[in-house]
């Protein structure tokens, strides 16, 4: 079968799928690094895009145009949309993000088959897990109220800057795609700064200067380190179950 193509945005989460992978090779694709692993019948490919929509585009497209997959899988963290407790994972029915011409909320389906293999994974390792609508936006949503304004105006389940970009990816192409994140953030918190600072060209600076000018910050930022360990550890619990049965789905 082909093999399964994981994207994810950053170095924790591609450890944390790493995690649950025993590595066989590494090939570069149009550029793009992409690490081989194996668990069971399952190959999977896993490609880190980094932070945010247009690069997710970018390196999706770089990698499927030169590879057939059997399924292209956003995955890593996410901010929880409804109520949710921290490590819990969000699976996706669909996924929506604004039209760049129009600014209307544009919809692309995931495929059933993965969302009930990833359902029944979840129950297997013990995660709890809710399915639904993903969102997709362009910059961090570090706010509680613009989460829950989020939340109200498309009824989302879970919160990203990925997925949106690499499900057109996958729907140009013709290969299934599925969501699947733990969640990092929940939708009645406020994130301990306004990340997009560090996705600006001279962000690192400015960050870093801002934390150092308001300690306060740095107990925030403890904290979310926290919670993106429990989110990572419950993402690598997921994948050794989900992985083991993936070969199966996929028709091998």
């Amino acid at each position: 079968m082909n093999p399964v193509g994981i994207f994810v945005a950053t170095r924790w989460e591609l450890n944390a799928v790493k995690r649950a992978l025993m590595m066989e090779d590494e090939r570069i694709v149009n550029g793009v690094r992409c690490l081989i692993g194996r668990r069971g019948t399952c190959s999977s490919w896993l490609i880190r895009t980094g932070v945010g929509t247009e690069r997710a585009g970018r390196i999706g497209h770089a990698v499927t145009s030169a590879t057939s997959f059997s399924v292209v899988i956003s995955t890593g963290f996410a901010c929880a949309l409804v109520p949710a407790r921290i490590g819990d994972l969000l699976i996706g029915t669909d996924v929506v993000c604004r039209s760049p011409a129009t600014q209307d909320w544009e919809a692309v389906d995931c495929a059933t088959v993965y969302r009930m293999a990833a359902l029944d994974a979840a129950r297997v390792a013990g995660v709890a897990a809710q399915a639904g609508r993903f969102v997709t936006v362009p910059e961090v949503l570090w706010r509680a109220q613009q989460k829950q304004d989020t939340a109200s105006a498309t009824g989302g389940l879970g919160l990203d800057m990925e997925s949106g970009a690499l499900a057109g990816v996958a729907k140009k192409t013709g290969i299934p795609f599925a969501v699947v994140r733990t969640v990092s953030d929940l939708v009645d918190e406020n994130l301990p700064l306004d990340f997009n600072l560090f996705l600006r060209p001279t962000g690192w600076l400015q960050g870093a200067l801002a934390c150092l000018s308001n300690p306060c910050w740095m107990a925030g930022l403890w904290r979310l380190r926290a919670q993106s360990a429990k989110a990572a550890s419950q993402l690598t619990r997921f994948y050794e179950r989900f992985l083991d049965q993936l070969g199966a789905v996929a028709g091998a």
